[in-house]
């Protein structure tokens, strides 16, 4: 197990790549959270493993049981196109515990500069450390758990690799309004287009 751990942790931060820096582009202001709604949340709990917000982040849950995450975006910056971003959400996160063994997501950065649009997070678990590793794509709204990141949960925590698997949504939102958990899938329907991911696509198309 601790051989398992120790590969999952190299192959993870063998990945983990410092985003790119967007060229003349300036600073995002700190307003309104990023909202991911965790469609996975029945496999992780059948699994046995707990979910808890770190730091700034919140937690609810809508009226399916899927967690609803609110993370206060921090800083970033945004290509005068709006072509590109990255996008900080320093101070927040969450906990997955199972077994005694906890493993901290932290510090997400959305980075859309990349020829995939990139989730990075520090990765605290025990001893191990890894400050900024690729943890989930962005596909439109949906977030897929990366190969690395799938490895690494699988080997810290006992669960099935969820490596490539989509585990819920995800929006960036220029909205200073904390929404209420109810009020999530309005706000994706709604302001869609807004999200960073999108708002690439529709430039080069």
């Amino acid at each position: 197990m601790m051989i398992r751990n120790i590969a999952a942790s190299a192959a993870l931060a063998a990945l983990a790549a410092s985003p790119m820096t967007v060229s003349a582009a300036f600073p995002i202001e700190p307003i309104g959270p990023t909202v991911t709604v965790f469609t996975a949340t029945p496999t992780l709990v059948g699994a046995g493993v707990s979910v808890s917000a770190l730091g700034l982040a919140s937690l609810t849950s809508d009226a399916s049981g899927n967690l609803v995450g609110l993370f206060p975006i921090t800083g970033g910056l945004l290509d005068p196109d709006l072509s590109n971003a990255t996008v900080e959400h320093v101070g927040s996160g969450l906990r997955l515990s199972r077994g005694g063994v906890d493993v901290d997501l932290q510090n997400f950065l959305i980075d859309t500069t990349l020829a995939v649009d990139t989730i990075f997070g520090s990765v605290t678990s025990g001893a191990t450390f890894i400050p900024l590793a690729p943890l989930f794509s962005l596909s439109g709204l949906n977030l897929v758990v990366t190969d690395p990141a799938g490895d690494a949960l699988a080997a810290f925590l006992g669960i099935p690799d969820l490596g490539g698997a989509q585990v819920g949504f995800a929006l960036t939102s220029p909205v200073a309004a904390v929404p209420e958990p109810e009020t999530y899938a309005m706000l994706l329907a709604g302001l869609g287009l807004i999200t960073l991911a999108a708002r690439r696509r529709t430039q080069k198309g």
